[in-house]
């Protein structure tokens, strides 16, 4: 039997529309296959979707045109489910949502995905879908007015925080000395700093522990 008709015989068997080479790859060798699929295009009996995917088809007469034998929702479900990728369900599109663009982006809960099908003439993108930032909903903290320094110190040790300067902190702290502001903020302002970029303290927590430490530390400057 030539390699044409058990290829036709294997995807003839096979549930579903989607085909890949790797499907049919082991009934010959790698110009052999290319051969018998390149014939099953010419048939109509297959339908190139991307690099090495097709589905199945058929010819509506001699001469006429080929038409797929499943749904885009289908195709797109078939083919995301042989690459193993996750589709996002709100973001799959429905034949019945009357689609009538020429390109679709298929949302997936895969990361790092990028893949392209054409189907009936429509490109179909398989996108990883966005994920919204968590907004901050932070406990209200109890402010201090004493003590602050240490409170600070308490709360980075139970988030396990510390303070590790960046490009701006430092482009930051290069101005103010250039500008010949001799201010510089201690440890309990750096690990405020690491606190609210850690996402563990709202601003609003920031502004009034530092508020309080400052007039902490001015109190205890005038004592002396």
């Amino acid at each position: 039997m030539k390699l044409e008709d058990r290829m036709r015989q294997s995807i003839r068997r096979r549930s579903g529309t989607v085909v890949l080479r790797s499907d049919v790859a082991a009934l010959g060798g790698r110009t052999q296959v290319s051969h018998a699929l390149d014939a099953l295009l010419r048939g109509g009996e297959l339908v190139r979707l991307g690099a090495g995917i097709y589905a199945k088809a058929q010819r509506e007469s001699p001469a006429g045109r080929v038409r797929l034998l499943g749904s885009l929702e289908a195709i797109i479900r078939e083919a995301a489910q042989k690459w193993g990728v996750i589709l996002h369900e709100e973001g799959l599109p429905r034949d019945a949502a009357g689609l009538n663009e020429p390109a679709l982006v298929v949302e997936t809960d895969t990361p790092r995905i990028s893949r392209k099908l054409i189907v009936d003439g429509k490109r179909v993108e398989f996108r990883s879908r966005r994920r919204k930032p968590r907004s901050y909903k932070a406990t209200p903290l109890a402010i201090p007015t004493v003590d602050v320094a240490r409170f600070v110190q308490e709360l980075a040790r139970r988030y396990k925080v510390v303070y590790t300067p960046n490009a701006m902190d430092q482009w930051a702290e290069t101005v103010t000395r250039l500008a010949g502001d001799d201010v510089r903020a201690d440890s309990t302002e750096d690990l405020l700093i690491a606190l609210k970029r850690a996402g563990k303290i709202s601003t609003t927590d920031v502004a009034a522990l530092t508020i309080n430490h400052l007039r902490e530390r001015k109190q205890r400057v005038r004592s002396l």
